[in-house]
């Protein structure tokens, strides 16, 4: 008879099932370059030609770029050189560096890091890809060990389950207690405790433990972790997937071993690189920032039965059980008593400073985001790129100063009042016990220090006065929740700290994508990633290589530039109107099996407006992103119904792969530019006019072509595949700059003149 959520719940042994993990009994150490053996570069490439132990199925195609990459790698990890390698749709990258990862990994008993941007690559490389390659270790295959390793909140964390379980069954919301028999279900099935496993309602702040509140080996939990248990296994690993983030997370941990000992690194999908290390560089202030700290604290759980929950709540769960003695124990209660107060007074500081950062806003009616700074003692904002000092009206240096000093003091006292109950709680507690108290202990000191990591932040944000980065005021909006402001000072190049976190410390690198050129340069993605040769005055060890497609694009593809329509830049209103019906009699021709690229949600809805009611009386199903289904629920309906057409916008120019006649025509609906009003690549942009350069030359049109280059890759997947890409922005044929566009592609742009002759050309190419 299966045990009730409430027995389970309330069972002080309810983990007991989870199985203990044991820590290595010792630790693997990187071995120098030069103590490692070199790999055979035609040994590694026979695995994939034709006969060899990849290539031996039958009507297996051998191919000559697959194979120049893998020995480009090859040679990068013997001589300890980093490499970009640009390697198209159809070339096997994956395979490509994977075999040479894996044989590696295997003579030197090290491990080699493999990255990506995406979780589908992700998905990808552990379901298909890396079984697969791993066949060329012949019989010792199954000995070499994998593992995936994620971010912290991806994973359960039983410290928090059980907080959540502690005040008991009957004391949860009526919605929690519906969804304890799904939750326990999954709990007791999962051995990896990967949240992404878990489809439930329960919130990862629920369910999760922020890195900053772990124990360590102090937690209780400690020998059943789930996130030490990942790590663990990584650091057995012969080969680690990871994600670029965590890479950067690992790089800039102090002493932190998220990651085991490696030299070499494959970073794939790294076009997006310089994005995430951005965000992940970047710094902010907002009251919603310190409210998820705060959380952390004492927050109120959801529902009408809702208990309070975080570091208080569990020492004050844990005084009414007696566990502390009696002159301890009223020190800690003095402590608690004293914190909602310290709460109250700090959140109270950021709200003042909260409302003085939305008036950064007001000098532009009606502004989303704008861009400031800080020279000369003198507050800025930025319109259209030229700098306007706020007026004493619509600004108080001495205000916000004040405010600030509150909340530094605000914060200040609560942190000291964290580490008196971090210390009061540690005299309880004898060396290297662990208990409860000891782990609240260490979650009152991280709360702390991520208190004391705001102050800083926000001091940094505030102040608005470094040229290396781009400051601006940004207003968030919330479903069903009120907007709020948010400040963020992000930096305008991460070059030079990729090069120090990675490319200085690692024995080899390698960058690779779909997309790292612009025309037949790579210099333009070297520079943005700190990917210096001795040609840019770096030290020599980045190499570059293009693997050649397997494709023949000039027979399996048709690339069409109506120059009939208005130009989108100066006229969107009647470009969009006029995009609507040619799309119409474009997809009547090619019988649906479309996907049009956006920039904007606004033209999209537009022209999906228009078009809806004429798709249906043609019998096709038209599929608008933003629409309620996700990225891959539009992209499975684009796969299986034949007169599906898919109107997408950012997030569908890279990543979508449809194979054969599901996908026969892709729609360029505008030439990728940033759109106006992002401040960090506005900021980035004038960086580059102040070091003479030209924002459009040397930036906005490199970024618009690698993004042209990817919605392009979207049509031809496989050798069989045929199709026709149409780029209605007329701009591809009628601006000069439209040249460097038209040859970043490897098919030729047929220019037409009118909806009749794009109509016959597609019907003479598909018949």
């Amino acid at each position: 008879m299966p045990i009730s959520p409430a027995s389970f719940i309330d069972d002080p042994a309810w983990a007991s099932f989870i199985p203990e993990w044991k820590e290595a009994s010792s630790k693997r150490h990187l071995p120098a370059h030069e103590d490692c053996s070199r790999l055979d570069v035609e040994a590694a490439a026979e695995h994939l030609r034709a006969g060899g132990t990849l290539g031996s199925m039958d009507g297996y195609e051998e191919r000559p770029g697959q194979i120049d990459m893998l020995s480009a790698i090859v040679r990068a990890f013997n001589t300890r050189e980093h490499l970009m390698v640009e390697a198209g749709t159809g070339v096997g990258k994956s395979l490509a560096y994977l075999v040479p990862s894996i044989l590696w990994a295997w003579a030197n008993d090290t491990p080699v890091v493999v990255s990506t941007a995406t979780r589908n690559l992700q998905s990808q490389l552990m379901g298909s890809d890396i079984p697969r390659a791993r066949r060329i270790l012949g019989d010792d295959a199954e000995k070499f060990k994998v593992a995936l390793l994620k971010g912290r909140d991806n994973y359960l964390c039983l410290r928090s389950v059980d907080e959540f379980f502690a005040p008991g069954y009957w004391t949860m919301s009526r919605e929690d207690q519906e969804e304890m028999p799904n939750f326990i279900e999954w709990l007791t099935s999962t051995a990896d405790g990967d949240l992404d496993s878990y489809g439930g309602r329960l919130p990862r702040t629920v369910l999760s433990c922020p890195g900053e509140e772990c124990a360590g080996r102090r937690c209780r939990w400690y020998s059943r972790c789930f996130v030490y248990r990942a790590r663990r296994n990584a650091a057995d690993a012969h080969l680690v997937v990871v994600n670029h983030a965590l890479v950067l997370a690992e790089a800039t941990s102090a002493g932190s071993a998220i990651l085991p000992a490696y030299g070499r690194l494959v970073l794939d999908e790294a076009h997006n690189l310089e994005s995430i290390a951005t965000d992940f560089l970047s710094f902010e202030f907002s009251r919603q920032a310190l409210v998820r700290i705060m959380n952390r604290l004492a927050r109120r759980g959801r529902g009408r039965n809702s208990r309070p929950s975080g570091v208080f709540a569990s020492v004050n769960r844990l005084l009414q059980k007696g566990a502390l003695e009696h002159g301890v124990a009223d020190h800690v209660r003095s402590v608690l008593a004293n914190a909602p107060g310290a709460i109250t007074r700090a959140v109270a500081a950021a709200d003042d400073v909260a409302d003085l950062a939305a008036k950064l806003l007001e000098p532009v009616k009606g502004a989303e985001v704008l861009r400031y700074r800080v020279s000369d003692f003198r507050r800025r904002y930025s319109v259209r790129g030229l700098f306007k000092e706020y007026s004493g009206e619509q600004w108080d240096e001495d205000r916000l100063a004040a405010a600030q000093t509150q909340l530094e003091e605000g914060l200040a006292a609560l942190v000291k009042l964290l580490h008196d109950l971090r210390d009061t709680l540690l005299g309880a507690v004898g060396e290297g016990e662990t208990n409860p108290f000891a782990e609240l202990a260490a979650q009152a000191n991280s709360v702390a220090d991520s208190l004391v990591g705001f102050a800083n932040e926000t001091d940094f944000v505030l102040r608005g006065d470094k040229d290396t980065h781009a400051y601006w005021a940004e207003r968030v909006r919330q479903e069903k929740r009120r907007s709020y402001v948010r400040l963020v000072a992000a930096p305008l190049s991460v070059a030079d700290d990729l090069a120090k976190l990675l490319y200085d410390l690692k024995d080899s690198v390698v960058l690779t994508s779909a997309t790292l050129r612009v025309g037949n340069s790579f210099k333009y993605e070297a520079s943005r990633l700190g990917a210096r040769g001795t040609t840019d005055g770096g030290d020599g060890r980045f190499r570059t290589f293009v693997a050649s497609s397997p494709f023949d694009y000039l027979s399996q593809s048709l690339v069409l530039a109506p120059d009939c329509l208005p130009d989108p830049s100066s006229d969107p209103k009647h470009y969009a109107e006029a995009l609507a019906p040619l799309l119409c009699d474009l997809f009547r021709a090619t019988r649906g099996r479309g996907l049009v690229l956006f920039t904007a949600y606004d033209m999209m809805n537009e022209v999906a407006d228009a078009a809806h009611g004429i798709f249906a009386a043609e019998g096709m199903r038209l599929l608008v992103q933003g629409e309620g289904q996700s990225r891959e629920a539009m992209t499975d309906e684009l796969k299986s119904d034949g007169s599906t057409v898919l109107f997408g916008a950012q997030s569908f120019w890279e990543g979508v792969d449809v194979a054969g006649d599901a996908l026969s025509c892709v729609v360029i609906a505008r030439l990728p530019f940033a759109q106006a009003g992002s401040p960090i690549v506005e900021a980035r942009g004038e960086k580059i006019t102040r070091e003479g350069g030209s924002s459009f030359r040397d930036y906005y049109l490199p970024e618009a072509v690698i993004k042209f280059r990817q919605g392009f890759g979207r049509l031809i997947r496989t050798k069989r595949d045929r199709g026709v890409v149409v780029v209605t922005d007329p701009r591809v044929v009628t601006k000069n700059y439209g040249a460097t566009f038209r040859k970043s592609i490897p098919a030729t742009v047929h220019t037409v003149t009118g909806t009749d002759e794009l109509l016959t050309r597609v019907d003479e190419f598909f018949s």
